[in-house]
């Protein structure tokens, strides 16, 4: 006899609705069959669907935990509330109930019917099993998934206990939570010397999905989140800094460590991220900062002015000009321009210039044309003009492009600031300055980039020309730029840039990849490239194949992917899974062909099938449909994927069926 007998007649029985013909084989002594049936009533409305599905989490012995685990999915996917005290039964009795793959079914369950009943069950289950770490994280995971405010007096004492081990999981099922009640216990988590570092992060961001401040007995809350603010993750840091910029008592936290700072730049309370995460908040909410500062007299300006001039820290010389340029608009203009003097802050403050609500264009057009300015100077009047975008500053951009005396990164930047800028009347230069080899190499690879973003058709063969250069930067960024001439020629050269790697070093790979990302972004005329590659692509960039490919609608990109997902190449697998999953999105008629051609019935079932059942049941024609019950048919076990396809189909047809009693 078949090991695993053939699911056509129950199929049948799914199709036509037969309701009692499954309930009678999920209650059958042949637990194969049963388990089968199970799996298919699952998806069935029917409320003698449920009695079976109940009765059978009830069969005892080894024999049924098939039977026993597919019911208790079933109950859950369903969201049958009449399970719960049945499933709360299995779920209580004091041991894993049949092994971890039941015991995760039954939290899965009883996570997706919900109710008081199921929480009060996961509740007992959790203090039964304080010896046992692993059952009661799944339990607190559970809860978590509830989002029942119920659970959170059983949580909060749970906290207490888990503390000494390991409160992680508590801390995190009380964020999701959200419960008010929970803030005074998370907060005193995140303020305790002997806390580990993920827990108080973790009991900082769950302050964040609660109400703040929350309710607590101490007057100032905010105080709780010290020891959070200077933690050593940057991150908890950020986080405490955002909770209390909510707040006067807050921001005044906030402010002395602006002025601790100042005053002791190594102030043990005052790290450097820590000032950054208060520079930040500033830049983020400079309103309540400004109110506090016209109403408290609190002199937020001239710290954050003193922290751009005099830090040691680059990353705070650069957040504190973030923060004055949101906090003092245009009267910071001054000390905006002096900071552009500063090598490592120089982008950051140009940004902040171009923000203000009048840059200043005059300034920066003198710094970037006066030859006695610093280079960071005139980088970043080129950066910020950039960025602003005056017409009025084309021609002295296009003077410092060509005046061999000035310095290249000033050069370099005036090229970047004309491809920004889109300024047409700059190609002519920019492809002067490519062509000359005498120039540095950064140079022209920064002005093949600015080509690219201008787009000027002209320019092409010598963007073109760039690709073979045996400068590696000019090479790289003339790749990139091809994506902008969405012109065949353009595409030919890329698709031989993927295809024709000679050997295999890192240079080689990032060259390749650029190419494919050009594509992508080249539209209509990469097309015919793209599906040429499908057959030759080496497999480390099939899956940058799929992507590309997954972004154009035309029926030949579809066939590609069909052939990418059909690929049984070992080396392929990740990109075949990922071309299969594109392939299932597309939802017309034509992609029936490339879908089939993953549902092949060759005994092996994984991600590639599942995709293609999908796709086939999405689409919904005859000629779909009837493959997918034709795989279905010949399959020895149906898996996840079978199921929900064949209650869509069941579902369809009884929605006709309806429709033509009706009419």
């Amino acid at each position: 006899m078949d090991e695993f007998p053939p699911v056509g007649e129950l199929m049948d029985m799914r199709l036509d609705g037969d309701v009692a013909g499954l309930c009678r084989v999920a209650r059958a002594e042949d637990h194969r069959r049963a388990v089968q049936a199970v799996d298919l009533l699952g998806g069935m409305a029917a409320p003698e669907a449920a009695d079976a599905l109940i009765d059978c989490c009830g069969r005892e012995g080894e024999r049924y935990r098939g039977v026993r685990m597919s019911a208790v999915r079933a109950l859950g996917k369903r969201g049958e509330r009449r399970a719960v005290p049945v499933l709360v039964g299995l779920l209580n009795r004091g041991r894993p109930v049949d092994d971890p793959h039941t015991n995760r079914s039954l939290y899965r369950a009883l996570t997706t019917i919900g109710g008081p009943e199921a929480v009060a069950g996961l509740l007992d289950a959790l203090e039964a099993s304080q010896t046992d770490g692993h059952r009661a994280e799944q339990i607190v995971d559970a809860l978590a998934d509830l989002r029942s405010p119920e659970a959170v007096p059983g949580l909060l004492a749970a906290l207490w206990q888990f503390l000494p081990i390991d409160p992680l999981p508590v801390v995190r099922a009380l964020g999701a939570i959200g419960d008010p009640r929970a803030g005074a216990a998370l907060l005193v988590v995140a303020d305790a010397a002997g806390t580990r570092p993920d827990v108080r992060r973790a009991a900082v961001e769950a302050l964040h999905l609660l109400p703040w401040p929350p309710p607590v007995q101490t007057t100032v809350p905010e105080r709780l989140l010290s020891r959070a603010l200077r933690d050593q993750d940057p991150g908890t840091v950020h986080l405490a800094a955002e909770l209390l910029s909510q707040t006067f008592e807050g921001r005044t936290h906030l402010f002395v460590v602006l002025k601790r700072a100042a005053e002791q730049p190594h102030h043990p309370e005052c790290p450097p991220h820590t000032v950054v995460a208060a520079c930040d908040r500033v830049a983020e909410l400079p309103t309540g900062f400004a109110y506090d500062e016209q109403h408290l007299k609190y002199p937020y300006v001239s710290l954050l002015t003193s922290h751009l001039r005099e830090s040691a820290v680059p990353a705070v010389r650069r957040a504190a000009a973030h923060a004055l340029g949101a906090l003092a608009g245009g009267t910071a203009t001054a000390d905006l321009l002096d900071a552009l003097d500063d090598p490592q802050a120089t982008e950051a403050v140009a940004h902040v210039l171009a923000g203000l609500p009048e840059p200043p264009v005059h300034d920066l057009l003198a710094r970037l044309t006066d030859a006695t300015r610093s280079v960071p100077q005139r980088r970043g009047s080129a950066l910020a003009l950039s960025l602003t975008g005056p017409p009025e500053a084309a021609a002295p951009l296009l003077a410092v492009l060509a005046d061999d005396a000035a310095p290249t990164a000033v050069r370099a930047s005036a090229a970047d600031a004309l491809g920004t800028l889109r300024h047409t009347g700059a190609a002519g230069s920019l492809a002067a300055v490519t062509a000359d080899e005498e120039q540095p190499g950064a140079l022209r690879a920064r002005a093949v980039r600015a080509l690219g973003l201008i787009g000027a058709p002209d320019t092409l063969p010598l963007v073109l020309a760039c690709v073979r250069s045996p400068h590696e930067t000019v090479r790289e960024r003339a790749v990139q730029a091809l994506g902008s001439f969405p012109v065949p020629e353009a595409a030919a050269a890329l698709g031989e840039l993927v295809d024709s790697r000679d050997s295999r070093t890192e240079d080689d790979d990032g060259v390749a990849l650029a190419a494919l990302y050009a594509l992508d972004r080249m539209g209509g005329p990469a097309l015919p490239v793209l599906t040429a590659l499908v057959d030759r692509v080496p497999p480390d960039l099939a899956g940058y194949l799929v992507g590309a490919l997954a972004d154009r609608p035309e029926p030949e990109a579809t066939a590609a992917l069909g052939r990418l997902a059909t690929t049984r190449a070992r080396e392929t697998y990740p990109s075949q899974v990922y071309a299969a999953e594109a392939l299932s999105e597309r939802r017309s008629p034509e992609a029936v062909a490339s879908l089939r051609a993953l549902v092949v019935n060759d005994g092996y079932y994984g991600p590639t099938y599942a995709a293609g059942l999908r796709g086939l049941t999405a689409i919904g024609t005859e000629e779909a449909v009837e493959h997918v019950l034709a795989y279905c048919r010949e399959a020895r076990y149906l898996h996840e994927g079978h199921l929900d396809a064949l209650t869509a189909i069941a579902n369809a047809r009884a929605a006709a069926r309806a429709e033509k009693d009706v009419s």
